[in-house]
C-alpha cells in the first residue's frame, strides 16, 4: 500500500519534518544529493499567511538535506504570473525564503533567471511548446512543498498543481486555455518529485487568488504535514483534511488514471495522527463567490489564467469585506474568446476577453489587468443602482 504520513508541526518543524521522513520509512535524501526544494511562493505574502509554504518548513527541508550529507541544496520558484516581473524576487526576500538560504549557506533561485527545456507536442492539452525549469532535471532529490490551499478551477492547489510554478513565466497563462486539470497531470508526468509535503497552517486554509477563509472551528489546533512519495496519494489526504472528496477532484483522478499515484483512500496507508479526528469543512471560492455576489456571473474562466482571476478573486473579496453589494446582475467576462452575453450588464476582463474598443466602464485592460481597476469599476457600479443606466452603458 501507499503511505502517506501525517504530523503535527508543533513549534518545531525540523522535527516534524523529520518524523514525517521517519514515518516513510527511512532517509530520502543520501550523501553527496543535488537536492531541489520546491515551494509555493506565489506571490510576496507574510511568512505565516497560508497563502505560501511557510519558511520554517522550508527552512526545516533544508536543514535535513544538509544534515543528510546533500552536496547541494536549492531553493527554487517561478512565482505566479500575475506578478510583475520586476517583482518576482520579492516572492523570496519579502517572504524569508532568501534568508532561510542565506543563514544555512544555500542557493535560492528564481527559475525564470536560468535555462529552461523545452518540450513540444506533449498533448492536446498542453501549449504545442511549453519550458519547464532545468532544475527539475538535473536534481538527484526533487523536494516538492506545496500549502494546502483550495482554487477557483481547480477546486484544490497541492502537490500535483505546485509544479506548475517550473514552467517559464510567458508559458504559464497558456496552461489554461485548453483543460488545465489535464495539462497539470501531463505535466506531473515530466516531473516527478521523489518527495512531497504539503504544509497545512494552524487553523487558516486560504482559497487561491486572495480569497482567505478561518474554518467555523480549529480542529487541528497546531499545523500539519502531510507526506508521501506518491503526489497523488498527498493530494487525496490534502482534499480529505479539508472535507473534499477526492473523487471529484479532476487532478486527482485523472492523476491516477495516468498511473501518477494512488486516490483510493481504502489502499492508502497512513501513519502518524489520526486523519478522522482531523478532518474540517472548508467552502470552496465558488461557493462562497453565489454567496457573496449571487448577482454575479463569471463567463470564460476556464480558460482564463491567474493573471485575470487574482484580481477577480481577490478583489471581489475586498469588496465583500467591505460590505459592498452589487444590485443588478453583471457578468464578468475572462480567458480567450469568452462567450460575452449582449442581454444584460457585463465587465470585459483583460486583454484575452476584451475587444479592440471599448469604454471604461464596461472593459479593463491589461495582462494582467490592475486589481485597482477592477475594484474601482465595480464599485462605481455598485453605487450606479438604476437598471437603465446600466443598460445605457451597456449599449454604448
Amino acid at each position: 500500500m501507499v503511505r502517506v504520513s501525517i504530523v503535527k508541526t508543533q513549534n518545531d518543524f525540523y522535527d516534524a519534518f523529520v518524523r514525517a521522513i521517519h514515518n516513510l520509512g527511512g532517509p530520502r535524501v543520501g550523501p553527496g544529493d543535488r537536492v531541489l526544494i520546491k515551494p509555493n511562493l506565489v506571490e510576496p505574502a507574510a511568512p505565516d499567511s497560508g497563502q505560501i509554504t511557510n519558511p520554517r518548513v522550508v527552512e526545516a527541508a533544508a536543514r535535513y538535506c544538509l544534515d543528510s550529507g546533500a552536496s547541494r541544496v536549492i531553493i527554487g520558484e517561478g512565482p505566479s504570473y500575475y506578478q510583475p516581473a520586476s517583482r518576482l524576487r520579492e516572492c523570496f526576500t519579502r517572504t524569508g525564503v532568501s534568508g532561510v538560504a542565506d543563514r544555512l549557506g544555500i542557493e535560492w533561485v528564481l527559475f525564470d533567471e536560468h535555462r529552461y527545456r523545452t518540450f513540444k507536442g506533449v498533448s492536446g492539452c498542453t501549449p504545442e511548446e511549453f519550458r519547464v525549469t532545468e532544475f527539475a532535471f538535473t536534481c538527484d532529490q526533487f523536494i516538492n512543498l506545496p500549502v494546502l490551499k483550495t482554487h477557483y478551477l481547480t477546486q484544490v492547489t497541492l502537490a500535483m498543481k505546485n509544479l506548475k510554478g517550473c514552467l517559464k513565466r510567458e508559458d504559464k497563462p497558456r496552461f489554461h486555455r485548453q483543460d488545465l486539470e489535464r495539462a497539470v497531470v501531463h505535466l506531473a508526468r515530466l516531473i516527478r518529485p521523489t518527495l512531497n509535503i504539503i504544509d497545512c497552517p494552524t487553523g487558516i486554509v486560504k482559497r487561491q487568488m486572495g480569497t482567505g477563509c478561518i474554518p467555523d472551528r480549529n480542529p487541528v489546533g497546531s499545523g500539519l504535514l502531510i507526506a508521501s512519495t506518491d503526489m497523488v496519494a498527498a493530494d487525496t489526504l490534502g482534499c480529505s483534511l479539508m472535507g473534499i472528496d477526492p473523487q471529484q477532484v479532476r487532478t486527482i483522478t485523472l492523476g491516477a488514471a495516468a498511473g501518477l499515484g494512488e486516490s483510493d483512500l481504502s489502499r492508502i496507508d497512513i501513519v502518524g495522527e489520526e486523519l478522522n479526528g482531523l478532518r474540517f469543512k472548508i467552502k470552496l471560492p465558488l461557493e462562497l463567490l453565489r454567496e457573496s455576489f449571487p448577482l454575479v456571473e463569471i463567463v470564460g474562466a476556464e480558460k482564463a489564467c491567474s493573471g485575470c482571476l487574482i484580481p477577480l478573486l481577490s478583489g471581489l473579496s475586498l469588496l465583500r469585506e467591505r460590505g459592498v453589494k452589487l444590485k443588478n446582475p453583471l457578468a464578468i467576462c475572462v480567458g480567450q474568446e469568452p462567450k460575452v452575453p449582449r442581454d444584460r450588464p457585463r465587465l470585459l476582463l483583460g486583454d484575452c476577453a476584451g475587444p479592440a474598443g471599448g469604454d471604461e466602464f464596461n472593459y479593463i485592460r491589461g495582462c494582467p489587468p490592475k486589481r485597482e481597476d477592477f475594484l474601482d469599476i465595480l464599485s462605481r457600479r455598485a453605487k450606479d443602482r438604476t437598471p437603465g443606466r446600466l443598460k445605457a452603458r451597456m449599449n454604448e
